[in-house]
């Protein structure tokens, strides 16, 4: 039966590149379109999610980069909103911006997917992995890089995929340079930020700090966020760099009350990190990475009825950690090696005083050592990239990750990928003395394999076919005392497609659509969209230019059919459709101030897993910025 469905996904894509190939027809008369401005960075574009930097023509995953320009266009508070317009992510819906939502990659729920931000972990070990999107400012995004699907040689615990948040650094052609930027919008939702950028000789800076709060676009999502980074850098004076980043971050949700079904929530997320990395070229070829870091996350919530003064629950779990990384990296990027050992100390602390049930309250200790290998080596046209990866995490199994990579160029605009790979997630973590012994890391076997071309004039397409065999997965039966933990077996698969048309007149396409089949291996029942995340979902844009008047746009679509309970009542009939409009009033100069408007939802639709959390309705917001 699954393989029926796999099939399916197949034929889906077949069709949808003959689709592609028909109607690049109405495009080829504008002859003077140049087909490198499809591709968002170009062929050479470095990528450093995968440990080893190299182009995308020679990346065997399926990775997307988000770009500080691209976050800029769509208005985005959070990453949160900017990952929502990313094919083959879906987030269960933005209340508000700065509000908690889950997300998935590919049917892979966010407990599966590593979240970092200049190699500092954000995930919840302790909070079924959680990563708290929407408590992640953009202002300090350079870019995104993001690979759909298992990429543990490289980053460990990362079964579903990974989202490598990288910031900005310092600006190094003046000594001082900023940007303030404030906008408003219903329900009082503001957005108040800065930067403030620069070097001075051999040191450099970067600042930015900010303040998101909002009344909710819907009862209970009120929201009070206030955020600060910093990254400092300075350069030795014969060669090597030291760089220093601290990130404050206090993010309050939830704190209106909601009459539907007589229920409150509230909850709050809090990030406070730094690091200190040193990179040092021992020769022309061969990079020494030293990097450590330390911090602290909190995440609370609150569960309970308007009627009664007694909660549902209320749940606290603080997790303080250290870690050191050490990394070398030989060659380029047609033939490489990248090697290194990675070291990170966690000690956890839940509380849930209501039920007091033990899986809620634990103080225990995670330890992990782990050392990798992930090279490259070119032959031709044909470059293959093989991985390996041991983790020793203590009071859980050790765990070997493994993979071999291939990309074949087989022509100037046509590129082929193909991996294979056995990766692992952390379970959950929690007082693992009760856990009835079901404490074993979460395996995945995967086979991917796509294309991406502009072989069909004045188009970018990208496909690609993925297989997740998934074992060892927890499910938790809250209603025995304790809890008990039972383990599953699952196989998720499906088809992704994406593409772009180069401008016309200044406009341009985007789309993607991803069909997922998530069921379990033993009964093959269909898994629902809260264990593996919808199983359709398209993503549409219309992106407008025109550089002369200073003037952006973006227009984007997203529709995702949920497999939900009926007693969920999900509502999947809508597209959701928002507006993002920019205009800088004089172009050809930098000081110039830059409005910007947005109308999110523009036809008041309705799109969500669960009637009793709603998306927003129709809402706008628009403001100034100013870069000096």
């Amino acid at each position: 039966m699954a393989q029926n469905y796999f099939l399916h996904s197949l034929r889906a894509l077949l069709v949808s590149l003959c689709l592609a190939i028909l109607t690049s027809s109405f495009v080829r008369a504008e002859s003077e379109i140049d087909i490198a401005e499809i591709f968002n960075d170009g062929p050479e574009h470095q990528v450093t999610t995968l440990r080893n930097p190299r182009p995308n023509s020679k990346i065997a995953e399926n990775v997307t980069v988000i770009t500080a320009a691209d976050i800029e266009r769509l208005n985005a508070h959070t990453l949160a909103e900017v990952l929502q317009a990313v094919p083959g992510i879906q987030l269960d819906q933005i209340q508000n911006p700065g509000n908690f939502t889950f997300f998935s990659i590919q049917g892979t729920t966010s407990r599966h997917i590593q979240v970092q931000i200049d190699n500092v972990p954000q995930n919840f070990l302790s909070n079924d992995g959680i990563a708290v999107l929407g408590s992640i400012p953009v202002q300090m995004i350079e870019r995104v890089e993001i690979v759909k699907g298992s990429a543990s040689t490289a980053w460990g615990s990362a079964l579903g995929g990974v989202v490598n948040i990288i910031t900005k650094s310092p600006d190094s052609e003046h000594k001082n340079s900023g940007m303030v930027s404030g906008s408003i919008g219903s329900r009082d939702t503001t957005d108040s930020r800065a930067e403030l950028s620069g070097t001075l000789d051999r040191f450099g800076y970067y600042l930015t700090g900010g303040n998101i709060r909002s009344d909710g676009q819907t009862p209970g999502t009120q929201v009070r966020f206030n955020h600060g980074f910093g990254k400092f850098t300075y350069d030795l004076p014969s060669k090597g760099k030291f760089t220093f980043g601290l990130d404050l971050r206090d993010n309050s949700y939830g704190l209106e009350n909601s009459t539907l079904y007589d229920y409150r929530d509230s909850g709050a997320s809090r990030f406070a990190s730094g690091y200190l990395a040193f990179s040092y070229p021992l020769t022309n070829r061969l990079l020494l990475d030293l990097n450590s870091y330390a911090g602290q996350r909190e995440m609370s919530t609150k569960w309970g009825a308007l009627t009664i003064p007694d909660l549902f629950l209320n749940a606290t779990t603080r997790e303080t950690y250290q870690g050191a990384k050490l990394g070398l990296t030989w060659g380029d990027a047609e033939a490489g090696l990248s090697a290194g050992l990675d070291y990170e100390h966690n000690d956890i602390r839940q509380r849930e005083t209501v039920h007091l049930d033990p899986v809620g309250n634990a103080n225990l200790a995670l330890e992990r050592w782990s050392s990798y290998l992930n090279g490259i080596w070119t032959v031709g046209k044909l470059s293959l990239l093989p991985g390996f990866r041991f983790d020793h995490i203590s009071q859980l199994d050790n765990i070997t990750s493994y993979t071999l990579g291939a990309t074949y160029q087989l022509t100037d605009s046509t590129i082929l990928r193909a991996y294979a790979a056995k990766g692992y997630g952390l379970p959950i973590i929690s007082n693992l003395s009760i856990m009835n012994n079901q404490r074993k890391n979460q395996n995945v076997q995967t086979v991917q394999t796509g294309i991406e071309t502009t072989a069909i004039p004045y188009f970018w397409l990208k496909g690609s076919l993925f297989y997740n065999n998934i074992s060892d997965i927890q499910s938790i039966d809250t209603s025995a005392f304790p809890s008990v933990i039972t383990l599953h077996e699952q196989v998720r698969q499906g088809a992704e497609l994406e593409l772009r048309t180069s401008p016309l007149y200044g406009l341009a396409l985007t789309g993607g659509y991803t069909f997922s089949d998530s069921r379990d291996k033993a009964t093959n029942a269909e898994l629902t969209s809260v264990e593996s995340g919808p199983r359709q979902n398209v993503k549409l844009g219309l992106n407008y230019d025109n550089t002369d008047f200073g003037l952006r746009g973006t227009l984007t679509g997203s529709y995702v059919w949920w497999k939900s309970p009926d007693y969920n009542n999900a509502n999947t009939a809508n597209v959701i459709w928002d507006l993002h409009l920019n205009w800088k009033l004089k172009p050809v100069s930098k000081l110039s101030p830059e409005l910007f408007f947005s109308i999110h939802n523009i036809f008041n639709g309705e799109q969500y897993i669960v009637d009793f959390r709603p998306n927003a309705p129709r809402w706008f917001d628009g403001g100034l910025r100013v870069n000096f």
